[in-house]
C-alpha cells in the first residue's frame, strides 16, 4: 500500500488535474476573499475571522475535488490497468486507501497553503494578534472533514463506469445534495422538529456548527457515517463481492448503535464559551422541551444588511440554533425582511413598537448612504407576544462595541421574554405608601415596565408583622415623612424573612415649589427616620447634596433680564451618573440621570453581606452640606478651578447576603401582632439602596385636560434617553431573581474586528500578497516533486 500511495501522490502533483485544482481553489479563494467586492470579502466585512474563506471552500470544493478523483477509477476501468493490480497479491482496499490518502493529502497540503491568511489576519487584528485562533483551528479541520466526505463520493463515483465526465457530473450532484439538499428538503416542511431531523442528515447542518467552534460527537457520527458508506459502496463497484458488503454493513450498523448509545457531548472551544448556554437557560429551554410548548421567533433583521448587522443577525440565528437542540426544537424560528410586504408591513412595525433605526454609511470613496433597518424579533407563545430588541444603543460606544454588547445580550433577552411567556404563578412587589412617597402618576412608567414581570400593589404598612410576606420584593420611592418604628420593625422582620427591598431614600429634603419659581430653598435632612435601619445593614446616606459637571441642562430666566428668552444652563446638581461596568444590574446600560442625590458610605466590612457601588457620579463632583442654600447660580461655580473637587461618589449599592436585625436588643413596639418570634439574623437575601429618588421618577407634562406621561430618564431639553429604565427594571429583577438570571447580563464576548485604518493603507498589498503567497508556495512543491520525478526517470 506504501508504494502504491507514493505512486498516487506523486502522479496527481504532477498532473495537469492537480495543478488545475490548487491553481483554480487558490486563485479563486485569493481574488474572492481579497480582491474582489461582495459578501466574501474580508477586508469589506471588518471582522478579523476567516468565516468568509470557510463558507467559500466548500463551493469551490463541491466542484474541484470531482474533478480531482474523477479519472482514479474511472481511466484504470477503462484501460484495464485495474484488472492487473487484481492479479497482483494487493488488497482491493489498499488500492482504495491508496488513492483515498493521497487525494487527502494533497488537499490538506493545499489547505496548508491558505494558512498565510492566518498572518494576515493578525496583523489587521484590532489590537493585533486579537483573533480567535482556536475557532480557525477546529474550522480548518471541519473544512477538512468535508473535503474527505467529497473525496470518497468522488472515488466512488468513478468506480461505477470508466467515464470521467459521467463521474464528474455525477460526483458534483451526490456533493451537492449532500452538503445542500437536506437543507432544501427541510424548508418544504413547516413543523421545526421535521426540519431539524431532515436537515441534521445534510453536511451544512453540522459544517455551520463547527464553523463557530463547537464541535459535538454526533459531528463525528456524520463525518464517519458519509465517509465509510461511500467507501463501502465503492468496493461493491470496484469488485462485486456480496459477503464483504453484509460484513461491511454489520459493522457500520453496530457503530452506529454505539454512537447512539454514548451520549452526545459538546465542546465550545471559543476563548470565551460565547456558545455556551447557561445553566438557567437550560433549566427553562428543558421546562419547555417537558411540556411540549411550540414558540414562533419571528426575526425582521434581514434583507440587506451590512457587516455588522449581518454578524448580529447571524448571533441570533446561532442562539436560536443552540435553544432548539437543548428544547427538543420546539422554536420555530423565520426571518423576515420588513421590506418585502410594503407598506402595510412597516407600519405593522411601528403599530407594534418596532419603530425603524436609520442607519448611515460612507464607502471609501465618501458616498453617503442610507437605510432603515428592524432590529427586533417577535416571540409568540400561544397568544401572547413579545418583543426583543436585539440593538442596544450606548452612547459613547462605537458602532462595532454595541454590535458586540448587543450579542452579548442575546441570550438574556430572549430568555428573560421566554421567561415572562412561560411563568407558572404570579409574582408580587408592593410600593410603600403613608409617608408621602412619589404619587403613582409620577412612578407610571416603573409600574408599567414591572408588570409584564410582576402583580403590582400599592399599599400602607400596617402593624401586621406577615403583611408584607407575600410580595417577592418592596419599593420604598421618595419617603419624606417619618416611618413608624411599627413600620420600621415590620420592614425588618419581612428582611430578616428573606424579604427584598429597593430604597430610594434622598438624604436632603428641600422646597421643589421655591425652586421653580425663585430659583432659590433651603436644604436640611431629610428626616424619614431610616437611619438606624440603613446603618444596621451597612450602609449610610448623607445629608448632603452633589453637584457634577457631567449634568442634565435647564431652561431658566435671568433676574436682570426676566422680558428675554429662558438661557439653557447646566443644572450640577441633576448629575449624569455613571454605571458599574461589572455587575448584571448595571453592566451595559446607558448613564443614570438623576437629581438632588446625596452621597452614600458603607459604614461596616462584614463578611457576611457583600456590597458593590453600582452608580457613582464622574470625576468632577462637588458635595454640598446642609444647610447650605440650593441655587441655579453657575457664574461663581464656573469662575473657580478647584470647585468641583471630588470624584466617583456613590449613589447606589447593592447589598447581598445575611443581615443583622436593627432591632436586636431593641424593645419590640407595642402594637405589633403576630409576632410569633423575632428574628434578629436574615435568611441570604438582597436590598439595593439608591440616595436618589428622582431615577425612578418621570415627568408628567399637563395641558388642559390631557396628562402626558414622559419615560422615566428622558431629559426633555435634549431628547435623551438615558438608562433609568434600564436600572429600575434591572434592580428589581436582581433583588427578586435567586437563581441568577440576571448573571446573563454580565457574559462577555471578545470582539474579533479588523482596524480600519491598517485595511484601508495596507489591504492592497496584503490583498496581493494573500493572492500570490499560496500560488508560488504550491508552485514550488509541485514544481519541485516534477523535477525530482523527471530527474529521477531520467537516470
Amino acid at each position: 500500500m506504501k508504494t502504491l500511495f507514493i505512486k498516487e501522490l506523486k502522479s496527481i502533483f504532477c498532473s495537469s488535474t492537480g495543478i488545475f485544482f490548487a491553481f483554480v481553489y487558490l486563485l479563486g479563494c485569493g481574488l474572492m476573499l481579497w480582491f474582489f467586492s461582495g459578501n466574501f470579502n474580508i477586508f469589506q466585512n471588518g471582522y478579523a475571522s476567516l468565516i468568509c474563506f470557510f463558507k467559500l471552500s466548500p463551493i469551490l470544493f463541491l466542484i474541484l475535488i470531482p474533478a480531482l478523483t474523477m479519472r482514479f477509477f474511472a481511466e484504470e476501468k477503462r484501460t484495464k490497468t485495474l484488472d492487473i493490480l487484481f492479479t497482483r497479491p494487493v488488497y482491493i482496499s489498499s488500492i482504495y486507501f491508496s488513492k483515498f490518502l493521497a487525494i487527502s493529502l494533497f488537499i490538506l497540503i493545499v489547505l496548508a497553503s491558505t494558512t498565510f491568511y492566518i498572518y494576515t489576519l493578525y496583523q489587521f487584528a484590532n489590537p493585533i494578534g486579537n483573533i480567535d485562533i482556536h475557532s480557525i483551528i477546529i474550522s480548518y479541520i471541519s473544512l477538512y472533514c468535508i473535503s474527505l466526505i467529497f473525496t470518497s463520493i468522488g472515488l466512488f463515483t468513478s468506480t461505477l463506469n470508466g467515464n470521467q465526465i459521467t463521474a464528474l457530473l455525477l460526483s458534483i450532484l451526490i456533493c451537492f445534495f449532500s452538503f445542500y439538499g437536506f437543507d432544501l428538503l427541510a424548508d418544504l416542511f413547516s413543523s421545526g422538529k421535521t426540519q431539524f431531523m431532515i436537515s441534521s442528515f445534510g453536511l451544512s447542518h453540522h459544517y455551520k456548527l463547527m464553523l463557530r467552534g463547537v464541535f459535538e460527537t454526533k459531528n463525528l457520527i456524520v463525518i464517519f457515517n458519509y465517509v465509510i458508506v461511500f467507501y463501502v459502496l465503492a468496493l461493491f463497484f470496484i469488485k462485486r463481492s456480496n459477503i464483504k458488503i453484509r460484513k461491511y454493513i454489520f459493522l457500520i450498523l453496530v457503530l452506529n448503535i454505539i454512537f447512539l448509545i454514548v451520549p452526545n457531548i459538546r465542546f465550545d472551544f471559543t476563548p470565551d464559551k460565547r456558545y455556551t448556554l447557561s445553566d438557567y437557560s437550560k433549566k427553562i429551554l428543558s421546562d419547555i422541551k417537558d411540556h411540549n410548548k411550540k414558540i414562533s421567533v419571528n426575526i425582521y433583521l434581514d434583507g440587506e444588511l451590512n457587516a455588522g448587522f449581518q454578524y448580529l443577525r447571524n448571533s441570533t440565528e446561532e442562539l436560536i440554533s443552540d435553544f432548539n437542540n437543548y428544547g427538543n426544537n420546539c422554536f420555530d424560528i423565520k426571518f423576515i425582511n420588513p421590506y418585502v410586504g410594503g407598506k402595510d408591513h412597516l407600519d405593522y412595525m411601528t403599530a407594534h413598537n418596532m419603530p425603524g433605526i436609520m442607519l448611515t454609511e460612507t464607502n471609501r470613496e465618501g458616498k453617503v448612504s442610507q437605510k432603515t433597518i428592524y432590529p427586533y424579533a417577535q416571540i409568540v407563545s400561544n397568544k401572547d407576544t413579545l418583543i426583543v430588541s436585539l440593538l442596544k444603543n450606548i452612547p459613547g460606544y462605537t458602532a462595532d462595541e454595541n454590535l458586540n454588547v448587543s450579542a452579548e445580550n442575546l441570550e438574556f433577552e430572549f430568555i428573560d421574554a421566554i421567561s415572562i411567556l412561560n411563568q407558572k404563578k404570579s409574582r408580587s412587589i408592593a410600593f410603600i405608601e403613608g409617608h408621602h412617597e412619589w404619587s403613582q402618576e409620577y412612578v407610571y412608567d416603573a409600574e408599567e415596565l414591572l408588570s409584564k414581570y410582576y402583580t403590582i400593589n400599592r399599599g400602607q404598612i400596617g402593624n401586621n408583622v406577615s403583611d408584607l410576606n407575600e410580595f417577592e420584593a418592596i419599593i420604598i420611592a421618595g419617603p419624606i415623612n417619618q416611618f413608624t418604628e411599627t413600620e420600621k420593625y415590620i420592614i425588618d422582620q419581612y428582611i430578616m424573612n428573606g424579604g427584598k427591598v429597593l430604597w430610594l431614600v434622598d438624604g436632603v429634603y428641600y422646597s421643589e415649589k421655591n425652586l421653580a419659581l425663585d430659583g432659590y430653598s433651603a436644604s436640611i435632612k431629610n428626616n424619614s427616620n431610616l437611619d438606624d435601619l440603613l446603618f444596621s445593614y451597612g450602609v449610610r446616606i448623607n445629608s448632603n447634596i452633589l453637584q457634577d459637571t457631567q449634568c442634565s441642562q435647564i431652561f431658566i430666566v435671568t433676574e436682570k433680564n426676566k422680558n428675554a428668552e429662558p438661557a439653557l444652563i447646566p443644572c450640577y446638581y441633576m448629575p449624569i451618573l455613571i454605571p458599574s461596568y461589572d455587575h448584571p444590574i448595571t453592566r451595559n446600560i446607558r448613564d443614570v440621570k438623576s437629581a438632588f442625590g446625596s452621597s452614600i458610605d458603607i459604614v461596616n466590612s462584614s463578611n457576611d453581606t457583600e456590597k458593590k457601588i453600582l452608580l457613582t457620579t464622574s470625576d468632577n463632583s462637588h458635595i454640598i452640606k446642609v444647610p447650605e442654600p440650593i441655587n441655579y447660580e453657575v457664574t461663581e461655580i464656573q469662575a473657580n478651578p478647584n470647585y468641583f473637587d471630588q470624584s466617583f461618589i456613590p449613589l447606589a449599592v447593592s447589598l447581598e447576603g445575611v443581615f443583622n436585625s436593627a432591632f436586636t436588643n431593641r424593645q419590640i413596639p407595642p402594637d405589633v401582632v403576630n409576632d410569633k418570634q423575632q428574628k434578629k439574623n436574615s435568611k441570604p437575601t438582597r436590598m439595593i439602596v439608591v440616595s436618589s429618588s428622582r431615577i425612578i421618577v418621570n415627568e408628567v407634562k399637563r395641558r388642559n385636560a390631557d396628562i402626558q406621561i414622559l419615560p422615566m430618564g428622558y431629559d426633555i431639553n435634549s431628547g435623551q434617553q438615558f438608562g433609568n429604565r434600564d436600572f429600575i427594571v434591572n434592580a428589581v429583577n436582581w433583588l427578586t431573581d435567586m437563581e441568577d438570571r440576571m448573571n446573563l447580563r454580565i457574559k462577555q464576548q471578545n470582539a474579533y474586528t479588523l482596524n480600519r485604518k491598517t485595511v484601508y493603507e495596507k489591504q492592497n498589498i496584503y490583498g496581493a500578497l494573500n493572492i500570490g503567497i499560496p500560488i508560488l508556495f504550491m508552485f514550488l512543491l509541485m514544481g519541485s516533486v516534477f523535477i525530482y520525478r523527471k530527474r529521477k526517470y531520467n537516470k
